[in-house]
């Protein structure tokens, strides 16, 4: 068949056209506008949709459509609780959380909303590496804090460097479209004791403790609804949270910088009974 030979497209019947119709593995032609339907993605690439019956890609059209509509309810309900900046908001009333489009006029109405219960773990990423993780069954990692001159602290023996080029905190979710999102805090060479550095510092450790908490919920929601433990070491035997599961957690924040010194000394005598 030449180029400006008329094909058909294997969906909706049409002609599928010379110029922008995509040919399948199967041998089948999809046109424009059923490509379109389609909803290609960071999850959902163009590789994957070639090796797909007619079948499955009808599936995935009735999929997307779906989800395109469900986002679009969220959206219209979203309120945000929590902003941080225009990087990310956060809605804990529905237990949602959305990167607005923008900077100085953030918006959120070309937004992807994503629940709380997608989450399966988040990190830091300077200059490419990763420098603190978190997430599900996991605990903070990689001793990410600031200190007084910007510089980022623990993780390496190595001297530190004073120059950061990119700063960003990577969330990896168990959303098959949008299975990674970046949050892109810093771009272009910063020294780290400048105040640009250290207000953006600020910014991660804000989302970094969030995150913590999010995390800390879904948690003791999965032991309650799975695996409820019994003990005399149990602060809340049908959660199956202990005592010193609880102070960990705090210290996390503690060392963090999202709760003071004596916060974290009140809470822990308040767990022990004392």
């Amino acid at each position: 068949m030449g180029l400006f030979s008329k094909e058909t497209c294997c969906l909706c019947g049409s002609e599928a056209g010379a110029l922008g119709r995509t040919k399948l593995s199967s041998g089948d032609f999809l046109c424009v506008n059923c490509l379109n339907k389609v909803g290609l993605c960071e999850g959902f690439t163009a590789g994957v949709l070639k090796d797909m019956s007619p079948i499955a890609i009808k599936d995935r059209i009735a999929f997307h459509d779906k989800d395109v509509k469900e986002n679009e309810e969220r959206l219209a309900f979203f309120n945000a609780t929590v902003k941080e900046g225009s990087f990310i908001w956060f809605d804990d009333n529905h237990k949602w959380f959305v990167l607005p489009k923008g900077t100085l006029n953030a918006k959120i109405d070309k937004s992807y909303v994503f629940r709380y219960d997608e989450i399966i773990d988040f990190e830091v990423l300077e200059d490419g590496t990763s420098i603190t993780k978190g997430g599900l069954g996991k605990a903070l990692v990689g001793g990410y804090v600031f200190g007084l001159a910007g510089a980022i602290a623990g993780g390496t023996s190595k001297k530190t460097k004073q120059i950061c080029n990119k700063l960003e905190v990577k969330i990896t979710t168990r959303n098959q479209d949008h299975p990674a999102l970046y949050i892109k805090m810093l771009s272009g060479e910063t020294k780290k004791d400048s105040w640009v550095y250290k207000q953006l510092s600020k910014n991660v450790q804000n989302i970094l403790s969030k995150f913590m908490v999010i995390v800390d919920q879904l948690e003791q929601e999965n032991q309650v609804a799975n695996q409820p433990l019994q003990g005399a070491n149990s602060i809340n035997p049908s959660a199956g949270v202990s005592v010193a599961d609880e102070i960990k957690k705090f210290k996390e924040l503690l060392d963090m910088g999202a709760i003071t010194q004596e916060e974290f000394d009140m809470k822990k005598k308040e767990l022990l009974g004392f």
